[in-house]
């Protein structure tokens, strides 16, 4: 889900593979692999080649806001912590205390040219039920399929 000047809008780049979505930048190589991102459960996980205690994941915003969540398993949970646009991209962090072991990643939406929604709008009914409707971008490929989520809002 996109959002470009307070309009709402969808593009196909939900449906790439996660690793594709993001660009990692290391100093060395580090044990923390397949960083991944799944949108619907609002989780970032991992896999390590080595088995530590404890991780502490950051979640920043292009404003620099940041959220710092420490977990015990290569799995950080931002549902309810997460009130940040998507739409202007996000960086992760993921490092292991008291160690210079980290990896860096960030999200950066984009999508073909000519390949967001038009013709986006919905209607609520007596607050329990939305109607949305779109679509396809003009120079969408055939096989693009889109996806609206659904965040609950503080």
């Amino acid at each position: 889900l996109l959002a470009d000047n307070g309009y709402v809008s969808l593009s196909h780049w939900c449906l790439a593979k996660s690793q594709s979505l993001f660009r990692y930048s290391d100093t060395q190589e580090s044990p923390i692999t397949n960083v991944n991102v799944d949108w619907r459960k609002m989780e970032l996980s991992w896999e390590s080649s080595r088995n530590f205690s404890e991780y502490k994941c950051t979640i920043m915003d292009r404003d620099m806001e940041y959220i710092d969540i420490e977990v015990h398993s290569p799995l950080c949970n931002f549902q309810e912590e997460l009130d940040k646009p998507l739409h202007k991209g996000l960086f992760f962090n993921i490092e292991v205390p008291n160690t210079n072991i980290s990896k860096q990643c960030s999200f950066l939406p984009g999508g073909m040219n000519g390949s967001a929604i038009e013709n986006f709008s919905c209607v609520i009914y007596n607050i329990f039920l939305m109607n949305c409707t779109w679509q396809a971008g003009r120079d969408a490929p055939a096989d693009t399929q889109y996806f609206l989520y659904w965040q609950k809002s503080r």
